[in-house]
């Protein structure tokens, strides 16, 4: 029976394959998990011996302390290097506080994450690289101690210390300066010397773990320039442990299109962290155009709560296989610009907080103070004990007409005039005013600037309403649309004057309704348009300009007559707002860069939220108690908010000035324009509110325009506090029941004022 003796046969290996496969995973599980790490082979290294391989099999460490000897000193802090790892520790003489390049030595033992991880942790810099020697790009990345790295060309210099990092296996050569001034150190990363082989760089992250530290108390957190700000609150058993945040500051570029997300813009480039009665604020000083600010709460990739500043070298972008515009975008592949790396050097400053001012409330006005010393920011004059009321009012948009579109006048000048001047009669002393969809073609005409569209009143009655504002004390400002150009105006050609990106595609932008594709004008053919057209602003006699997304988008672009990269494209934007401060005296933005904020006297719709995303715990206004007596600002318009009492308590909490949008036409009248989509303009409805809303802004924030924040506090569940130089008080209750301590009572979602020192 050879059948039945091949069956017995098959059935006894079958048998026999399966205890072997039992066998492997018994001992598998039995030997500890370590991920490999990612080196790649070179010329230099052909294959993992000598110090690779050694460095391998090592167990990753922290340098000891007697390792650390004196570097350098300012007035408050004190410098020391371990020569070996290119590691450093500060001290602050102050109060003798010790900040490490390093994770916390303290908690090390109870690190758990595999070895390779721990190896990033260990290391003074950590790489994502590609290697062009390859058909397929895979980023992977890297570190000094992976790599059998070492530290090269240790020199003293006043102040610090230079040191140079070299990566065997991937060839990567980079050059370190550190340093103290008062009470701040700096990194660089020298741009000069950075070498690479066939493997291109695509970002450091250099001292990544900077004052990283366990969960041990619960006066710690991160913040990150999320929106206005949030903190992260460190925790002990963290759920989340997939989610860390990781954003380009200045908001992403649209040269470089990746994962799109809903969080906020950063607006500003900075990070910190508190841990109990220490902290610190770091301020990304050079290459921040190239910066993301990646953030790490205790459970993502290690225990350590951690955040840092990721310096890029190159992005991603889809390269086209076809010169079709008209197919999806997903034809084509991931490549990355092989000549060509991002910046120049690369600066971060940590500054050094002293005892209570390490909360964010000092990191605020840490970075307050930068911004003065270091940009040029300048405070406001004490000026009008009034707050100023900003409206913006509409002259004219378009919607989609039989055989073409129709014209949609909403407010001309002589009505806008009325409406200022009824305003006035209400008692509004202080006023500016923007004049908004007053060129030819109207509000969705980008591009376009003079003549003033003559259905509303042409040149004269502009004019007109300018001296009228002015005899009533009001400045006026024009909205110009320079940014984006659908209308030829300026001599604008797609072809040649519009941004383009890396894979030599237009960029364009789509903010109206209809979704119509609108080309992204070249910041150099921009600052042409400004330069004419300026003369012209000026005769008219305005007082300013609302330059849009002008200080808001910063992009890389490839335009081969008039691009710039991100960096430059950044210098091209400031020197047209210099142009305008300049020629005009006044500038106002919107959503603005703090890189525009010492151009600017407002700043519209000015970040006030944040993204809420599960790892980030509460907003805080950090930016307001950065920039409050540095420029007036705003949010939402009043008369388009999402919540009317919960918004407007929120602007009193934040500092925030009043704003509207009117026009003289009933809000149905553009229902079905191109560019409109606000709930009600109709000044005559909204009149009466406006100015009682404005006396409330006044009451609350009239005699504190003017002054600096010095602090912001959570008094009870849905109470905060705001404090300013005056010793003036705000205490603003959210909640549907009153809030009581002491001598001091608030009414439920209202708010109350505290002079200067009274309830303390």
């Amino acid at each position: 029976m050879k059948w039945i003796r091949q069956i017995k046969i098959n059935i006894t290996a079958v048998i026999v394959t399966v205890l072997l496969a039992a066998v492997l995973i018994v001992i598998a599980l039995s030997v500890p998990v370590e991920f490999k790490t990612d080196i790649r082979r070179t010329a230099a290294a052909p294959s993992q011996s000598g110090s690779a391989a050694e460095a391998k099999a090592a167990l990753a460490q922290l340098p000891a302390d007697g390792d650390f000897k004196p570097a350098a000193e300012s007035d408050t802090l004190r410098l020391k290097l371990d020569a070996k790892t290119g590691h450093f520790i500060v001290e602050d003489k102050r109060s003798g506080r010790v900040f490490r390049s390093y994770p916390d030595p303290a908690s090390w033992p109870q690190e758990k994450i595999s070895e390779t991880w721990k190896k990033h942790l260990a290391s003074p810099l950590m790489i994502q690289y590609v290697d062009f020697s390859k058909n397929i790009l895979q980023a992977k990345e890297t570190n000094v101690p992976a790599e059998g790295g070492q530290v090269k060309d240790v020199q003293m210099i006043p102040g610090g210390f230079t040191l140079v990092y070299e990566l065997p296996a991937t060839g990567f050569t980079i050059p370190v300066q550190v340093k103290v001034e008062n009470d701040y150190v700096e990194t660089k990363i020298i741009r000069e010397g950075v070498k690479e082989t066939k493997m291109g760089l695509v970002w450091i992250r250099l001292f990544p773990f900077f004052g990283a530290e366990y969960t041990n108390g619960s006066d710690q957190y991160l913040f990150i320039p999320d929106g206005a700000g949030a903190l992260i609150r460190f925790k002990s058993n963290q759920l989340n442990v997939n989610k860390m945040y990781d954003e380009l500051v200045y908001g992403r570029d649209a040269a470089y299109p990746g994962m799109e997300n809903n969080r906020s813009n950063v607006i500003m480039p900075v990070f910190g962290m508190k841990t109990g009665d220490k902290g610190f604020l770091a301020v990304i000083d050079d290459g921040d155009e190239y910066a993301n600010v990646v953030a790490a709460p205790a459970g993502v990739l290690s225990n350590y709560n951690w955040v840092a500043a990721q310096m890029n070298f190159r992005s991603s972008f889809l390269q086209f296989t076809t010169r079709n515009t008209n197919v999806p975008d997903s034809w084509g592949f991931v490549d990355y610009n092989r000549d060509r790396t991002f910046g120049s050097d690369r600066t971060v400053r940590y500054y050094i907080l002293n005892g209570g001012q390490a909360d964010y409330v000092g990191m605020a006005q840490a970075y307050r103070s930068y911004l003065i010393k270091e940009k040029g920011a300048k405070p406001l004059d004490a000026g009008d004990s009034n707050i100023p009321m900003y409206a913006t009012i509409i002259g004219a948009d378009r919607e989609k007409g039989v055989v073409s579109d129709r014209y949609l006048k909403l407010t001309t000048t002589e009505e806008a005039s009325h409406i200022i001047g009824s305003l006035h009669d209400r008692g509004i002393s202080r006023m500016s005013v923007t004049y908004s969809g007053w060129q030819e073609g109207g509000y969705s005409s980008f591009g376009r600037t003079f003549p003033v569209d003559s259905r509303i009143g042409g040149g004269n009655g502009m004019k007109s309403f300018i001296d009228t504002a002015h005899g009533l004390g009001y400045q006026v400002y024009l909205e110009t649309p320079y940014s984006l150009n659908n209308t030829g105006g300026g001599g604008f050609d797609p072809k040649f004057n519009a941004m383009v990106n890396l894979a030599g595609r237009t960029l364009t932008s789509s903010p109206l309704v209809s979704r119509e594709r609108i080309p992204v004008t070249s910041y150099k053919f921009v600052e042409q348009m400004v330069s004419r057209d300026l003369p012209e602003f000026k005769r008219m006699g305005v007082d300013g300009l609302a330059v849009g997304l002008l200080g808001q988008q910063l992009y890389n672009d490839y335009n081969s007559g008039f691009g710039a990269p991100r960096d430059e494209a950044r210098t091209v934007q400031e020197r047209i707002l210099g142009g305008i401060k300049s020629a005009l005296g006044s500038v106002q933005g919107d959503k603005a860069n703090m890189y525009a904020l010492p151009y600017m006297n407002y700043i519209k719709t000015m970040a006030y939220d944040y993204s809420y995303d599960l790892f980030s715990d509460e907003a805080v206004p950090f930016v307001q108690i950065a920039v409050h007596g540095l420029v007036h600002y705003s949010s939402e318009y009043v008369n388009n908010r999402q919540e009317d009492v919960h918004d407007f308590l929120r602007d009193i909490e934040y500092g925030a000035a009043p704003s509207f949008v009117f026009t003289r036409a009933e809000t149905e009248t553009f229902v079905n324009s191109y560019g409109l989509r606000y709930y009600n303009t109709y000044f005559p409805h909204w009149e009466a509110f406006a100015v009682d809303q404005y006396n409330r802004y006044n009451e609350a924030l009239g005699d504190v325009q003017n002054q600096f924040i010095t602090g912001h506090k959570t008094l009870a569940p849905g109470v905060k506090e705001t404090t300013y130089a005056s010793g003036k008080r705000i205490i603003v209750n959210y909640n549907l029941t009153p809030y009581r301590s002491g001598d001091i009572a608030v009414d439920p979602q209202n708010f109350a004022v505290v002079k200067g020192g009274a309830g303390r």
